[in-house]
C-alpha cells in the first residue's frame, strides 16, 4: 500500500512501524500479486487468497519450530505471462491455393494418376485380384488411361493420365459449386414400384442358387442386373446434370456382405459397382467435354461399429476389430480403383473409429500404389444434437480424420437440408480443405418416406450457398434427378466457399 501511495499518489506523511516492514521487491512476486489484488480489490476471491495464503505462512513458521517438512505450497493466482512467440507469429499469413496435401509424393508433387492400375502389382494388391471372383475375362480390364490429345490441355476438359486431378478439382470447387448425384437406395426403391424386382431379380443367372434371401442387396444388383444401376447412374448425370457420381457400393465389403454370405465377391461388387459409373460418366463426357463427370467410389461405414458394444449387458464386447476393418476396407479401395473410380469417399460415418480404419486403408493403398487420388470424408450427424453415434461433434470429428489430409470434409444423411444449416456452418469455420454437403430430402414421415419436394430441397441449401458454406452439394436418402437438378439451378447463382487463410501451428484435439 505505501509503496504505490507514495510513489504513485504522492503521499507525503504516513506513520508506520518500520520493524514489520518488508522492502516491496523483496516480496516473492506471487505474494506481490496477492497483495497487491487484496489492496486494490483486484479479483473477487483477492481475500479467500490472502487469508489461505496467511494460514500457510504461519503454518511454515510452526513446522521450523517442531522440526518438520514445511506444508505444500497454496497454488495462488494464475500468473497472466505473456504468450510465447515463435516466428511464424511475425510472418504475413498466405492464401491457400489448394487444401492441405498429403505426404505422399504423388500428391505433393501433382502426379497425375496414369489410370494403368496393371502396373500396380504390390503383392497385397495383386493377391486380392488373384483371389477376386472376378470372371477371367474382365481381369485384365483395368487401365482406363486416355490418349493425351482426346481433349484440349485446358480447363475445363480432363484428360486421364495426363492431367491433376487434384489441381482440377481445386479449380472446379473454387469456380462453381459442383454437383453431386442423389440416393440410389431411393432410385432402386422407385424402380421397383414400376418394374419387378423381387428376390428373382437380385439373384439373377448367376446366383440363382444362391443359399439365402439376397433381395434387399443392392449393391448386388451391379452385377445381376448392371442396366438398372447404369440407367440410374446416367439418370443423376443427364437429368440431374452431376458432375460426380458415387458407385452403388455403400455395403460392398466384406464385413457387410456377410449378412448376404457373399463375403468372397466384394472386390467384384466393387469393380463392377465402379466400372459401369465409368462407361457412363465416359459416354456422358463425350457428349460435351467441357464438363468432365467423375466417379466417386463410395465406402460406407459397415454394418458393425469398433467404438460400441452390440450388447447392452457387456460395455466391453465388440463384434469387429480394428485390423479387421482395415482388411476388408483395403479390398474395397482395390476393387474401386480397379474398377476405373477418380476419387475416394469414407461416407455416412457414424462410428469414427470405423472411419480411421477405412482412411488407414485407403493411405495404405496409396503408399502402396503410389498413386494421387482425392480423398472425400463425410460424417452422420445422427441428430438435432450435432453429435455422431460416437458421440463426437462435428468440429471434433474432423479434428479425429484431418490428419488423412482429405480434399474435402463435409456432412450427409440422417438429418434433412433445414435441420443441417448449423452444423455445416460451423463444419465450414473448422475444415482447412473443401466442404462438401448432402443431406435427406427432409426428416422421415410416419411411413418412412421423405416429403421435401425438389423445390424445397433447393429453397433449404440457398443458406448454404448465400452464406458461403460449401463447394460441393448433392443429395441423400429421398433426393432423385429432380431433386438434383434443382439443387443445381439454384447453386449456379452464387459463388463457393473459398479456402481458409493458412494459420499458424496448432494443436487439435477432440474428444
Amino acid at each position: 500500500f505505501l509503496h504505490h501511495a507514495i510513489l504513485e499518489a504522492g503521499m507525503d506523511v504516513g506513520i508506520v512501524n518500520a520493524k514489520e516492514m518488508i522492502d516491496y521487491h523483496s516480496l516473492e512476486p506471487d505474494l506481490r500479486e496477492l497483495c497487491e489484488n487484496l489492496v486494490f480489490n483486484k479479483t473477487l476471491d483477492a481475500t479467500d487468497q490472502m487469508l489461505e495464503r496467511t494460514s500457510y505462512e504461519r503454518a511454515v513458521i510452526d513446522a521450523k519450530k517442531k522440526g518438520l517438512a514445511p506444508p505444500k505450497k497454496p497454488r495462488g493466482p494464475t500468473p497472466n505471462l505473456p504468450r510465447l512467440q515463435f516466428p511464424c507469429d511475425s510472418m504475413e499469413l498466405p492464401e491457400a491455393n489448394e487444401p492441405p496435401l498429403p505426404p505422399y509424393a504423388a500428391a505433393r508433387n501433382h502426379v497425375p494418376n496414369p489410370y494403368k492400375n496393371s502396373s500396380v502389382a504390390h503383392p497385397k494388391i495383386q493377391a486380392i485380384r488373384d483371389k477376386s471372383s472376378l470372371p477371367a475375362e474382365k481381369r485384365a480390364l483395368i487401365d482406363y488411361q486416355q490418349p493425351s490429345d482426346a481433349y484440349p490441355a485446358e480447363f475445363p476438359y480432363f484428360v486421364r493420365g495426363r492431367d491433376s486431378l487434384r489441381e482440377y478439382i481445386t479449380k472446379l470447387f473454387t469456380t462453381k459449386i459442383a454437383i453431386y448425384d442423389g440416393a440410389m437406395g431411393t432410385m432402386i426403391q422407385n424402380y421397383s414400384k414400376r418394374n419387378k424386382l423381387e428376390e428373382e431379380e437380385y439373384r439373377g443367372e448367376r446366383f440363382k442358387e444362391w443359399s439365402c434371401n439376397v433381395k434387399g442387396n443392392n449393391d448386388m444388383l451391379s452385377i445381376t442386373q448392371p442396366q438398372i444401376i447404369a440407367g440410374i447412374y446416367k439418370q443423376y448425370l443427364e437429368e440431374g446434370e452431376s458432375d460426380m457420381i458415387g458407385t452403388n457400393t455403400f455395403s460392398s465389403t466384406t464385413i457387410a456382405m456377410g449378412d448376404y454370405e457373399m463375403e468372397p465377391y466384394a472386390y467384384e461388387l466393387n469393380y463392377e459397382g465402379a466400372r459401369l459409373a465409368r462407361e457412363v460418366c465416359d459416354e456422358v463426357t463425350a457428349k460435351d467435354p467441357t464438363r468432365p463427370r467423375f466417379v466417386v467410389g463410395a465406402l460406407g461405414p459397415t454394418n458393425r461399429t469398433a467404438s460400441i458394444s452390440p450388447s447392452v449387458e457387456d460395455p466391453a464386447a465388440r463384434n469387429v476389430t480394428f485390423d479387421e476393418l482395415v482388411e476388408s476396407y483395403f479390398e474395397q479401395v482395390v476393387g474401386l480403383v480397379d474398377g476405373g473410380c477418380d476419387i475416394l469417399m469414407v461416407e455416412t460415418i457414424f462410428d469414427t473409429l470405423n472411419a480411421k480404419a477405412a482412411l488407414y486403408a485407403v493411405g495404405e493403398f496409396l503408399e502402396m500404389s503410389g498413386l494421387d487420388i482425392p480423398l472425400f470424408v463425410s460424417g452422420t450427424l445422427v441428430d438435432q444434437s450435432g453429435r455422431t453415434l460416437s458421440g463426437q461433434t462435428g468440429e471434433a470429428f474432423y479434428a479425429s480424420i484431418r490428419h488423412s489430409k482429405p480434399m474435402a470434409v463435409g456432412i450427409n444423411c440422417a438429418l434433412g437440408t433445414k435441420q443441417m444449416t448449423p452444423f455445416i456452418e460451423r463444419m465450414s469455420k473448422a475444415a482447412e480443405c473443401f466442404v462438401l454437403a448432402y443431406s435427406n430430402a427432409g426428416l422421415p414421415n410416419v411411413m418412412g418416406g421423405y416429403d421435401d419436394t425438389p423445390e424445397d430441397m433447393a429453397e433449404q441449401y440457398k443458406a448454404f450457398f448465400e452464406n458461403g458454406y460449401v463447394n460441393f452439394v448433392g443429395g441423400c436418402c429421398g433426393s432423385t434427378p429432380p431433386h438434383i437438378k434443382a439443387i443445381r439451378d439454384m447453386a449456379a447463382k452464387y459463388s463457393p466457399r473459398p479456402l481458409p487463410k493458412k494459420t499458424r501451428p496448432k494443436m487439435w484435439l477432440s474428444g
